[in-house]
């Protein structure tokens, strides 16, 4: 009897075996992977100049010759080459007389475009948002020179730095004074 019981278990645990296996055979298994990129804000500062009728790119070694009473053509815009964002740019100056001094930089002046607009932070802000593509209007077109240089103006250097800065406009203010994230100066 004892023999027939142990016969029996052996037998049930081998047909709950056979029953917990086959269900393995009845199981499924899948794998999703979602994909999401995120925007980015990518610019180009482009410097330009009219000669005769045709825009070309501003000469990297500058103009020289330039008199008192002159008015240089320098086409400064940004290209936003990524998502739509708000824009800012930074003009410094500084002119170096021949012997290597510092000499006033009001002796020079720009037009600045309707839709830029100086902050209290020294950047000119872009008032529109620039879509992917697109380009802002100039932030001004010519540099004009006072008559009113003297003679200590003469052989000097007038360096012109323009630095252009961006950010996304997705989430990030109805317009350009509520936008966040500027690069530190």
């Amino acid at each position: 009897m004892k023999k027939k019981i142990a016969i029996l278990a052996v037998l049930a645990i081998l047909v709950a075996s056979v029953a917990v296996g086959s269900l393995a055979y009845y199981t499924h298994e899948d794998t999703v992977i979602n994909t999401i990129t995120s925007g980015g804000v990518t610019i180009r500062l482009v410097e330009q100049t009219l000669q005769g009728d045709a825009l070309v790119d501003f000469p990297a070694g500058g103009i020289s010759g330039v008199m008192p009473g002159s008015s240089v053509s320098k086409i400064v815009t940004v290209e936003n080459q990524g998502s739509q964002a708000w824009v800012r740019i930074l003009v410094e100056t500084a002119v170096t007389d021949g012997e290597g001094g510092e000499l006033p930089a009001d002796v020079m002046s720009f037009d600045i475009g309707a839709d830029w607009h100086l902050g209290a932070d020294g950047y000119y802000y872009y008032t529109l948002p620039v879509a992917q593509g697109e380009s802002t209007q100039p932030l001004f077109e010519h540099v004009t020179f006072s008559t009113d240089m003297g003679n200590e103006y003469q052989n000097c250097t007038v360096n012109i730095t323009v630095s252009a800065q961006a950010v996304q406009t997705a989430n990030n203010g109805a317009a350009y004074q509520d936008a966040q994230g500027w690069p530190e100066a």
